[in-house]
């Protein structure tokens, strides 16, 4: 009976223990992402479950069907590729949690592992359920909506130059350089003129090239009203009025800027942004000796080209930006001096939107 007895008190604990083990579990899921295939892992800390799922990438129905049934509660981790955005999109609705992964500083903690899709999904889950998985920044559906109307448009823009740089060989070739900046409007008053002084082969290449440069024209114009149309709206106004109370920023640069910092509260101090944006000096220290490099050129080169252009306007007009280039560029040279004002107006601009404060001039240190 005493036997029974202890049997029968026994058994409501040993269900308690099981439904608080059940309700303990929270699974990782990790994915290691190619263009062709995704592999999955799904791993539980307390119990060590593990299981895989390999599905290729254009069956995007039954992607959706396996992370809808997940158990739960459960984290995703993604693999930081280039092209990572579309599952993130697709899974965000779907998951309860979903982060992204820094694929670089995770295949450095796995150490030697084997290098395989299995491996690799497995060591995101294990990080991720142990606390030590690197992360990094995905930018809200809005900001990343932003980010690629941006990019698109500041690619017309390099091909604009391109074309350019082939007007100006053509014109050089003939000894006749021609205005400094041109479009194809004003390419085409060239031709008209002086087309007869070149040779016909050269003027046949100039018309090309007019076609060129309107086609490429009318492609940034029509890019920079959607931009500016996004940029007044939702979330960008406050951030974009504080934006362009810089001097040499203008909408787009403030757009690019917005774009590709994201939230700009991220970052706990200024030095945070400057290594962020790559504009950082390389520094080399060793034996007590220290050597200063070139700039780390880590980020989106989208926010260095915009930025740098932004300073040499700023440059040219505003007295205080002036003034730290000049004495910059008496010790390092102009280019160096210019890299260096695009640090500091970043630094800026991230000082000002943290405080919800527009530009006001700064007296040179």
């Amino acid at each position: 009976m005493l036997l029974r007895s202890v049997l029968f008190h026994s058994a409501p604990d040993m269900e308690e223990r099981i439904m608080a083990s059940s309700l303990n579990h929270h699974w990782c899921v990790g994915v290691d992402l190619h263009k062709d295939t995704l592999t999955a892992c799904v791993f539980c800390g307390c119990c060590g479950e593990v299981s895989f799922q390999k599905i290729p990438c254009k069956c995007r129905k039954l992607i959706a069907q396996y992370f809808a049934a997940l158990p739960r509660p459960h984290t995703v981790a993604i693999e930081s590729v280039g092209f990572y955005r579309w599952l993130w999109e697709m899974l965000e609705p779907v998951v309860e949690k979903l982060v992204l992964a820094d694929a670089t500083q995770a295949r450095a903690l796995a150490g030697r592992r084997l290098k395989t899709d299995r491996e690799d999904s497995l060591n995101i889950a294990e990080l991720l359920s142990a606390g030590r998985l690197p992360t990094s920044y995905a930018p809200p559906l809005e900001v990343q909506i932003l980010r690629d109307l941006t990019r698109h448009r500041n690619g017309f823009s390099r091909q604009h130059a391109r074309v350019l740089c082939r007007v100006k060989s053509i014109m050089n070739a003939n000894n006749r350089p021609g205005p400094a900046r041109m479009r194809s409007d004003g390419l085409i008053r060239y031709l008209k003129a002086q087309g007869p002084k070149l040779p016909p082969r050269h003027v046949e290449m100039l018309w090309q090239c007019v076609d060129s440069l309107a086609l490429t024209e009318r492609q940034m114009d029509q890019a920079e009203r959607t931009i500016g149309e996004m940029v007044r709206r939702g979330s960008f106004p406050e951030v974009y009025g504080i934006l362009t109370s810089f001097p040499g920023v203008a909408q787009l640069t403030a757009a690019t800027v917005i774009a590709e910092v994201g939230d700009f509260r991220r970052f706990r101090d200024s030095k945070a942004i400057g290594r962020y944006a790559g504009l950082n000096p390389r520094v080399y220290a060793s034996g007590g000796k220290q050597r200063i490099g070139h700039i780390a050129k880590t980020g989106s080169p989208d926010l260095r080209w915009i930025l740098q252009q932004a300073a040499w306007t700023a440059i040219r007009t505003d007295d205080a930006v002036r003034r730290i280039f000049l004495r910059v560029a008496k010790r390092s040279g102009r280019k160096a001096a210019a890299v260096a004002v695009a640090r500091k107006m970043l630094t800026w601009m991230w000082s000002a939107v943290t405080k919800g404060e527009p530009y006001r001039t700064r007296v040179a240190a």
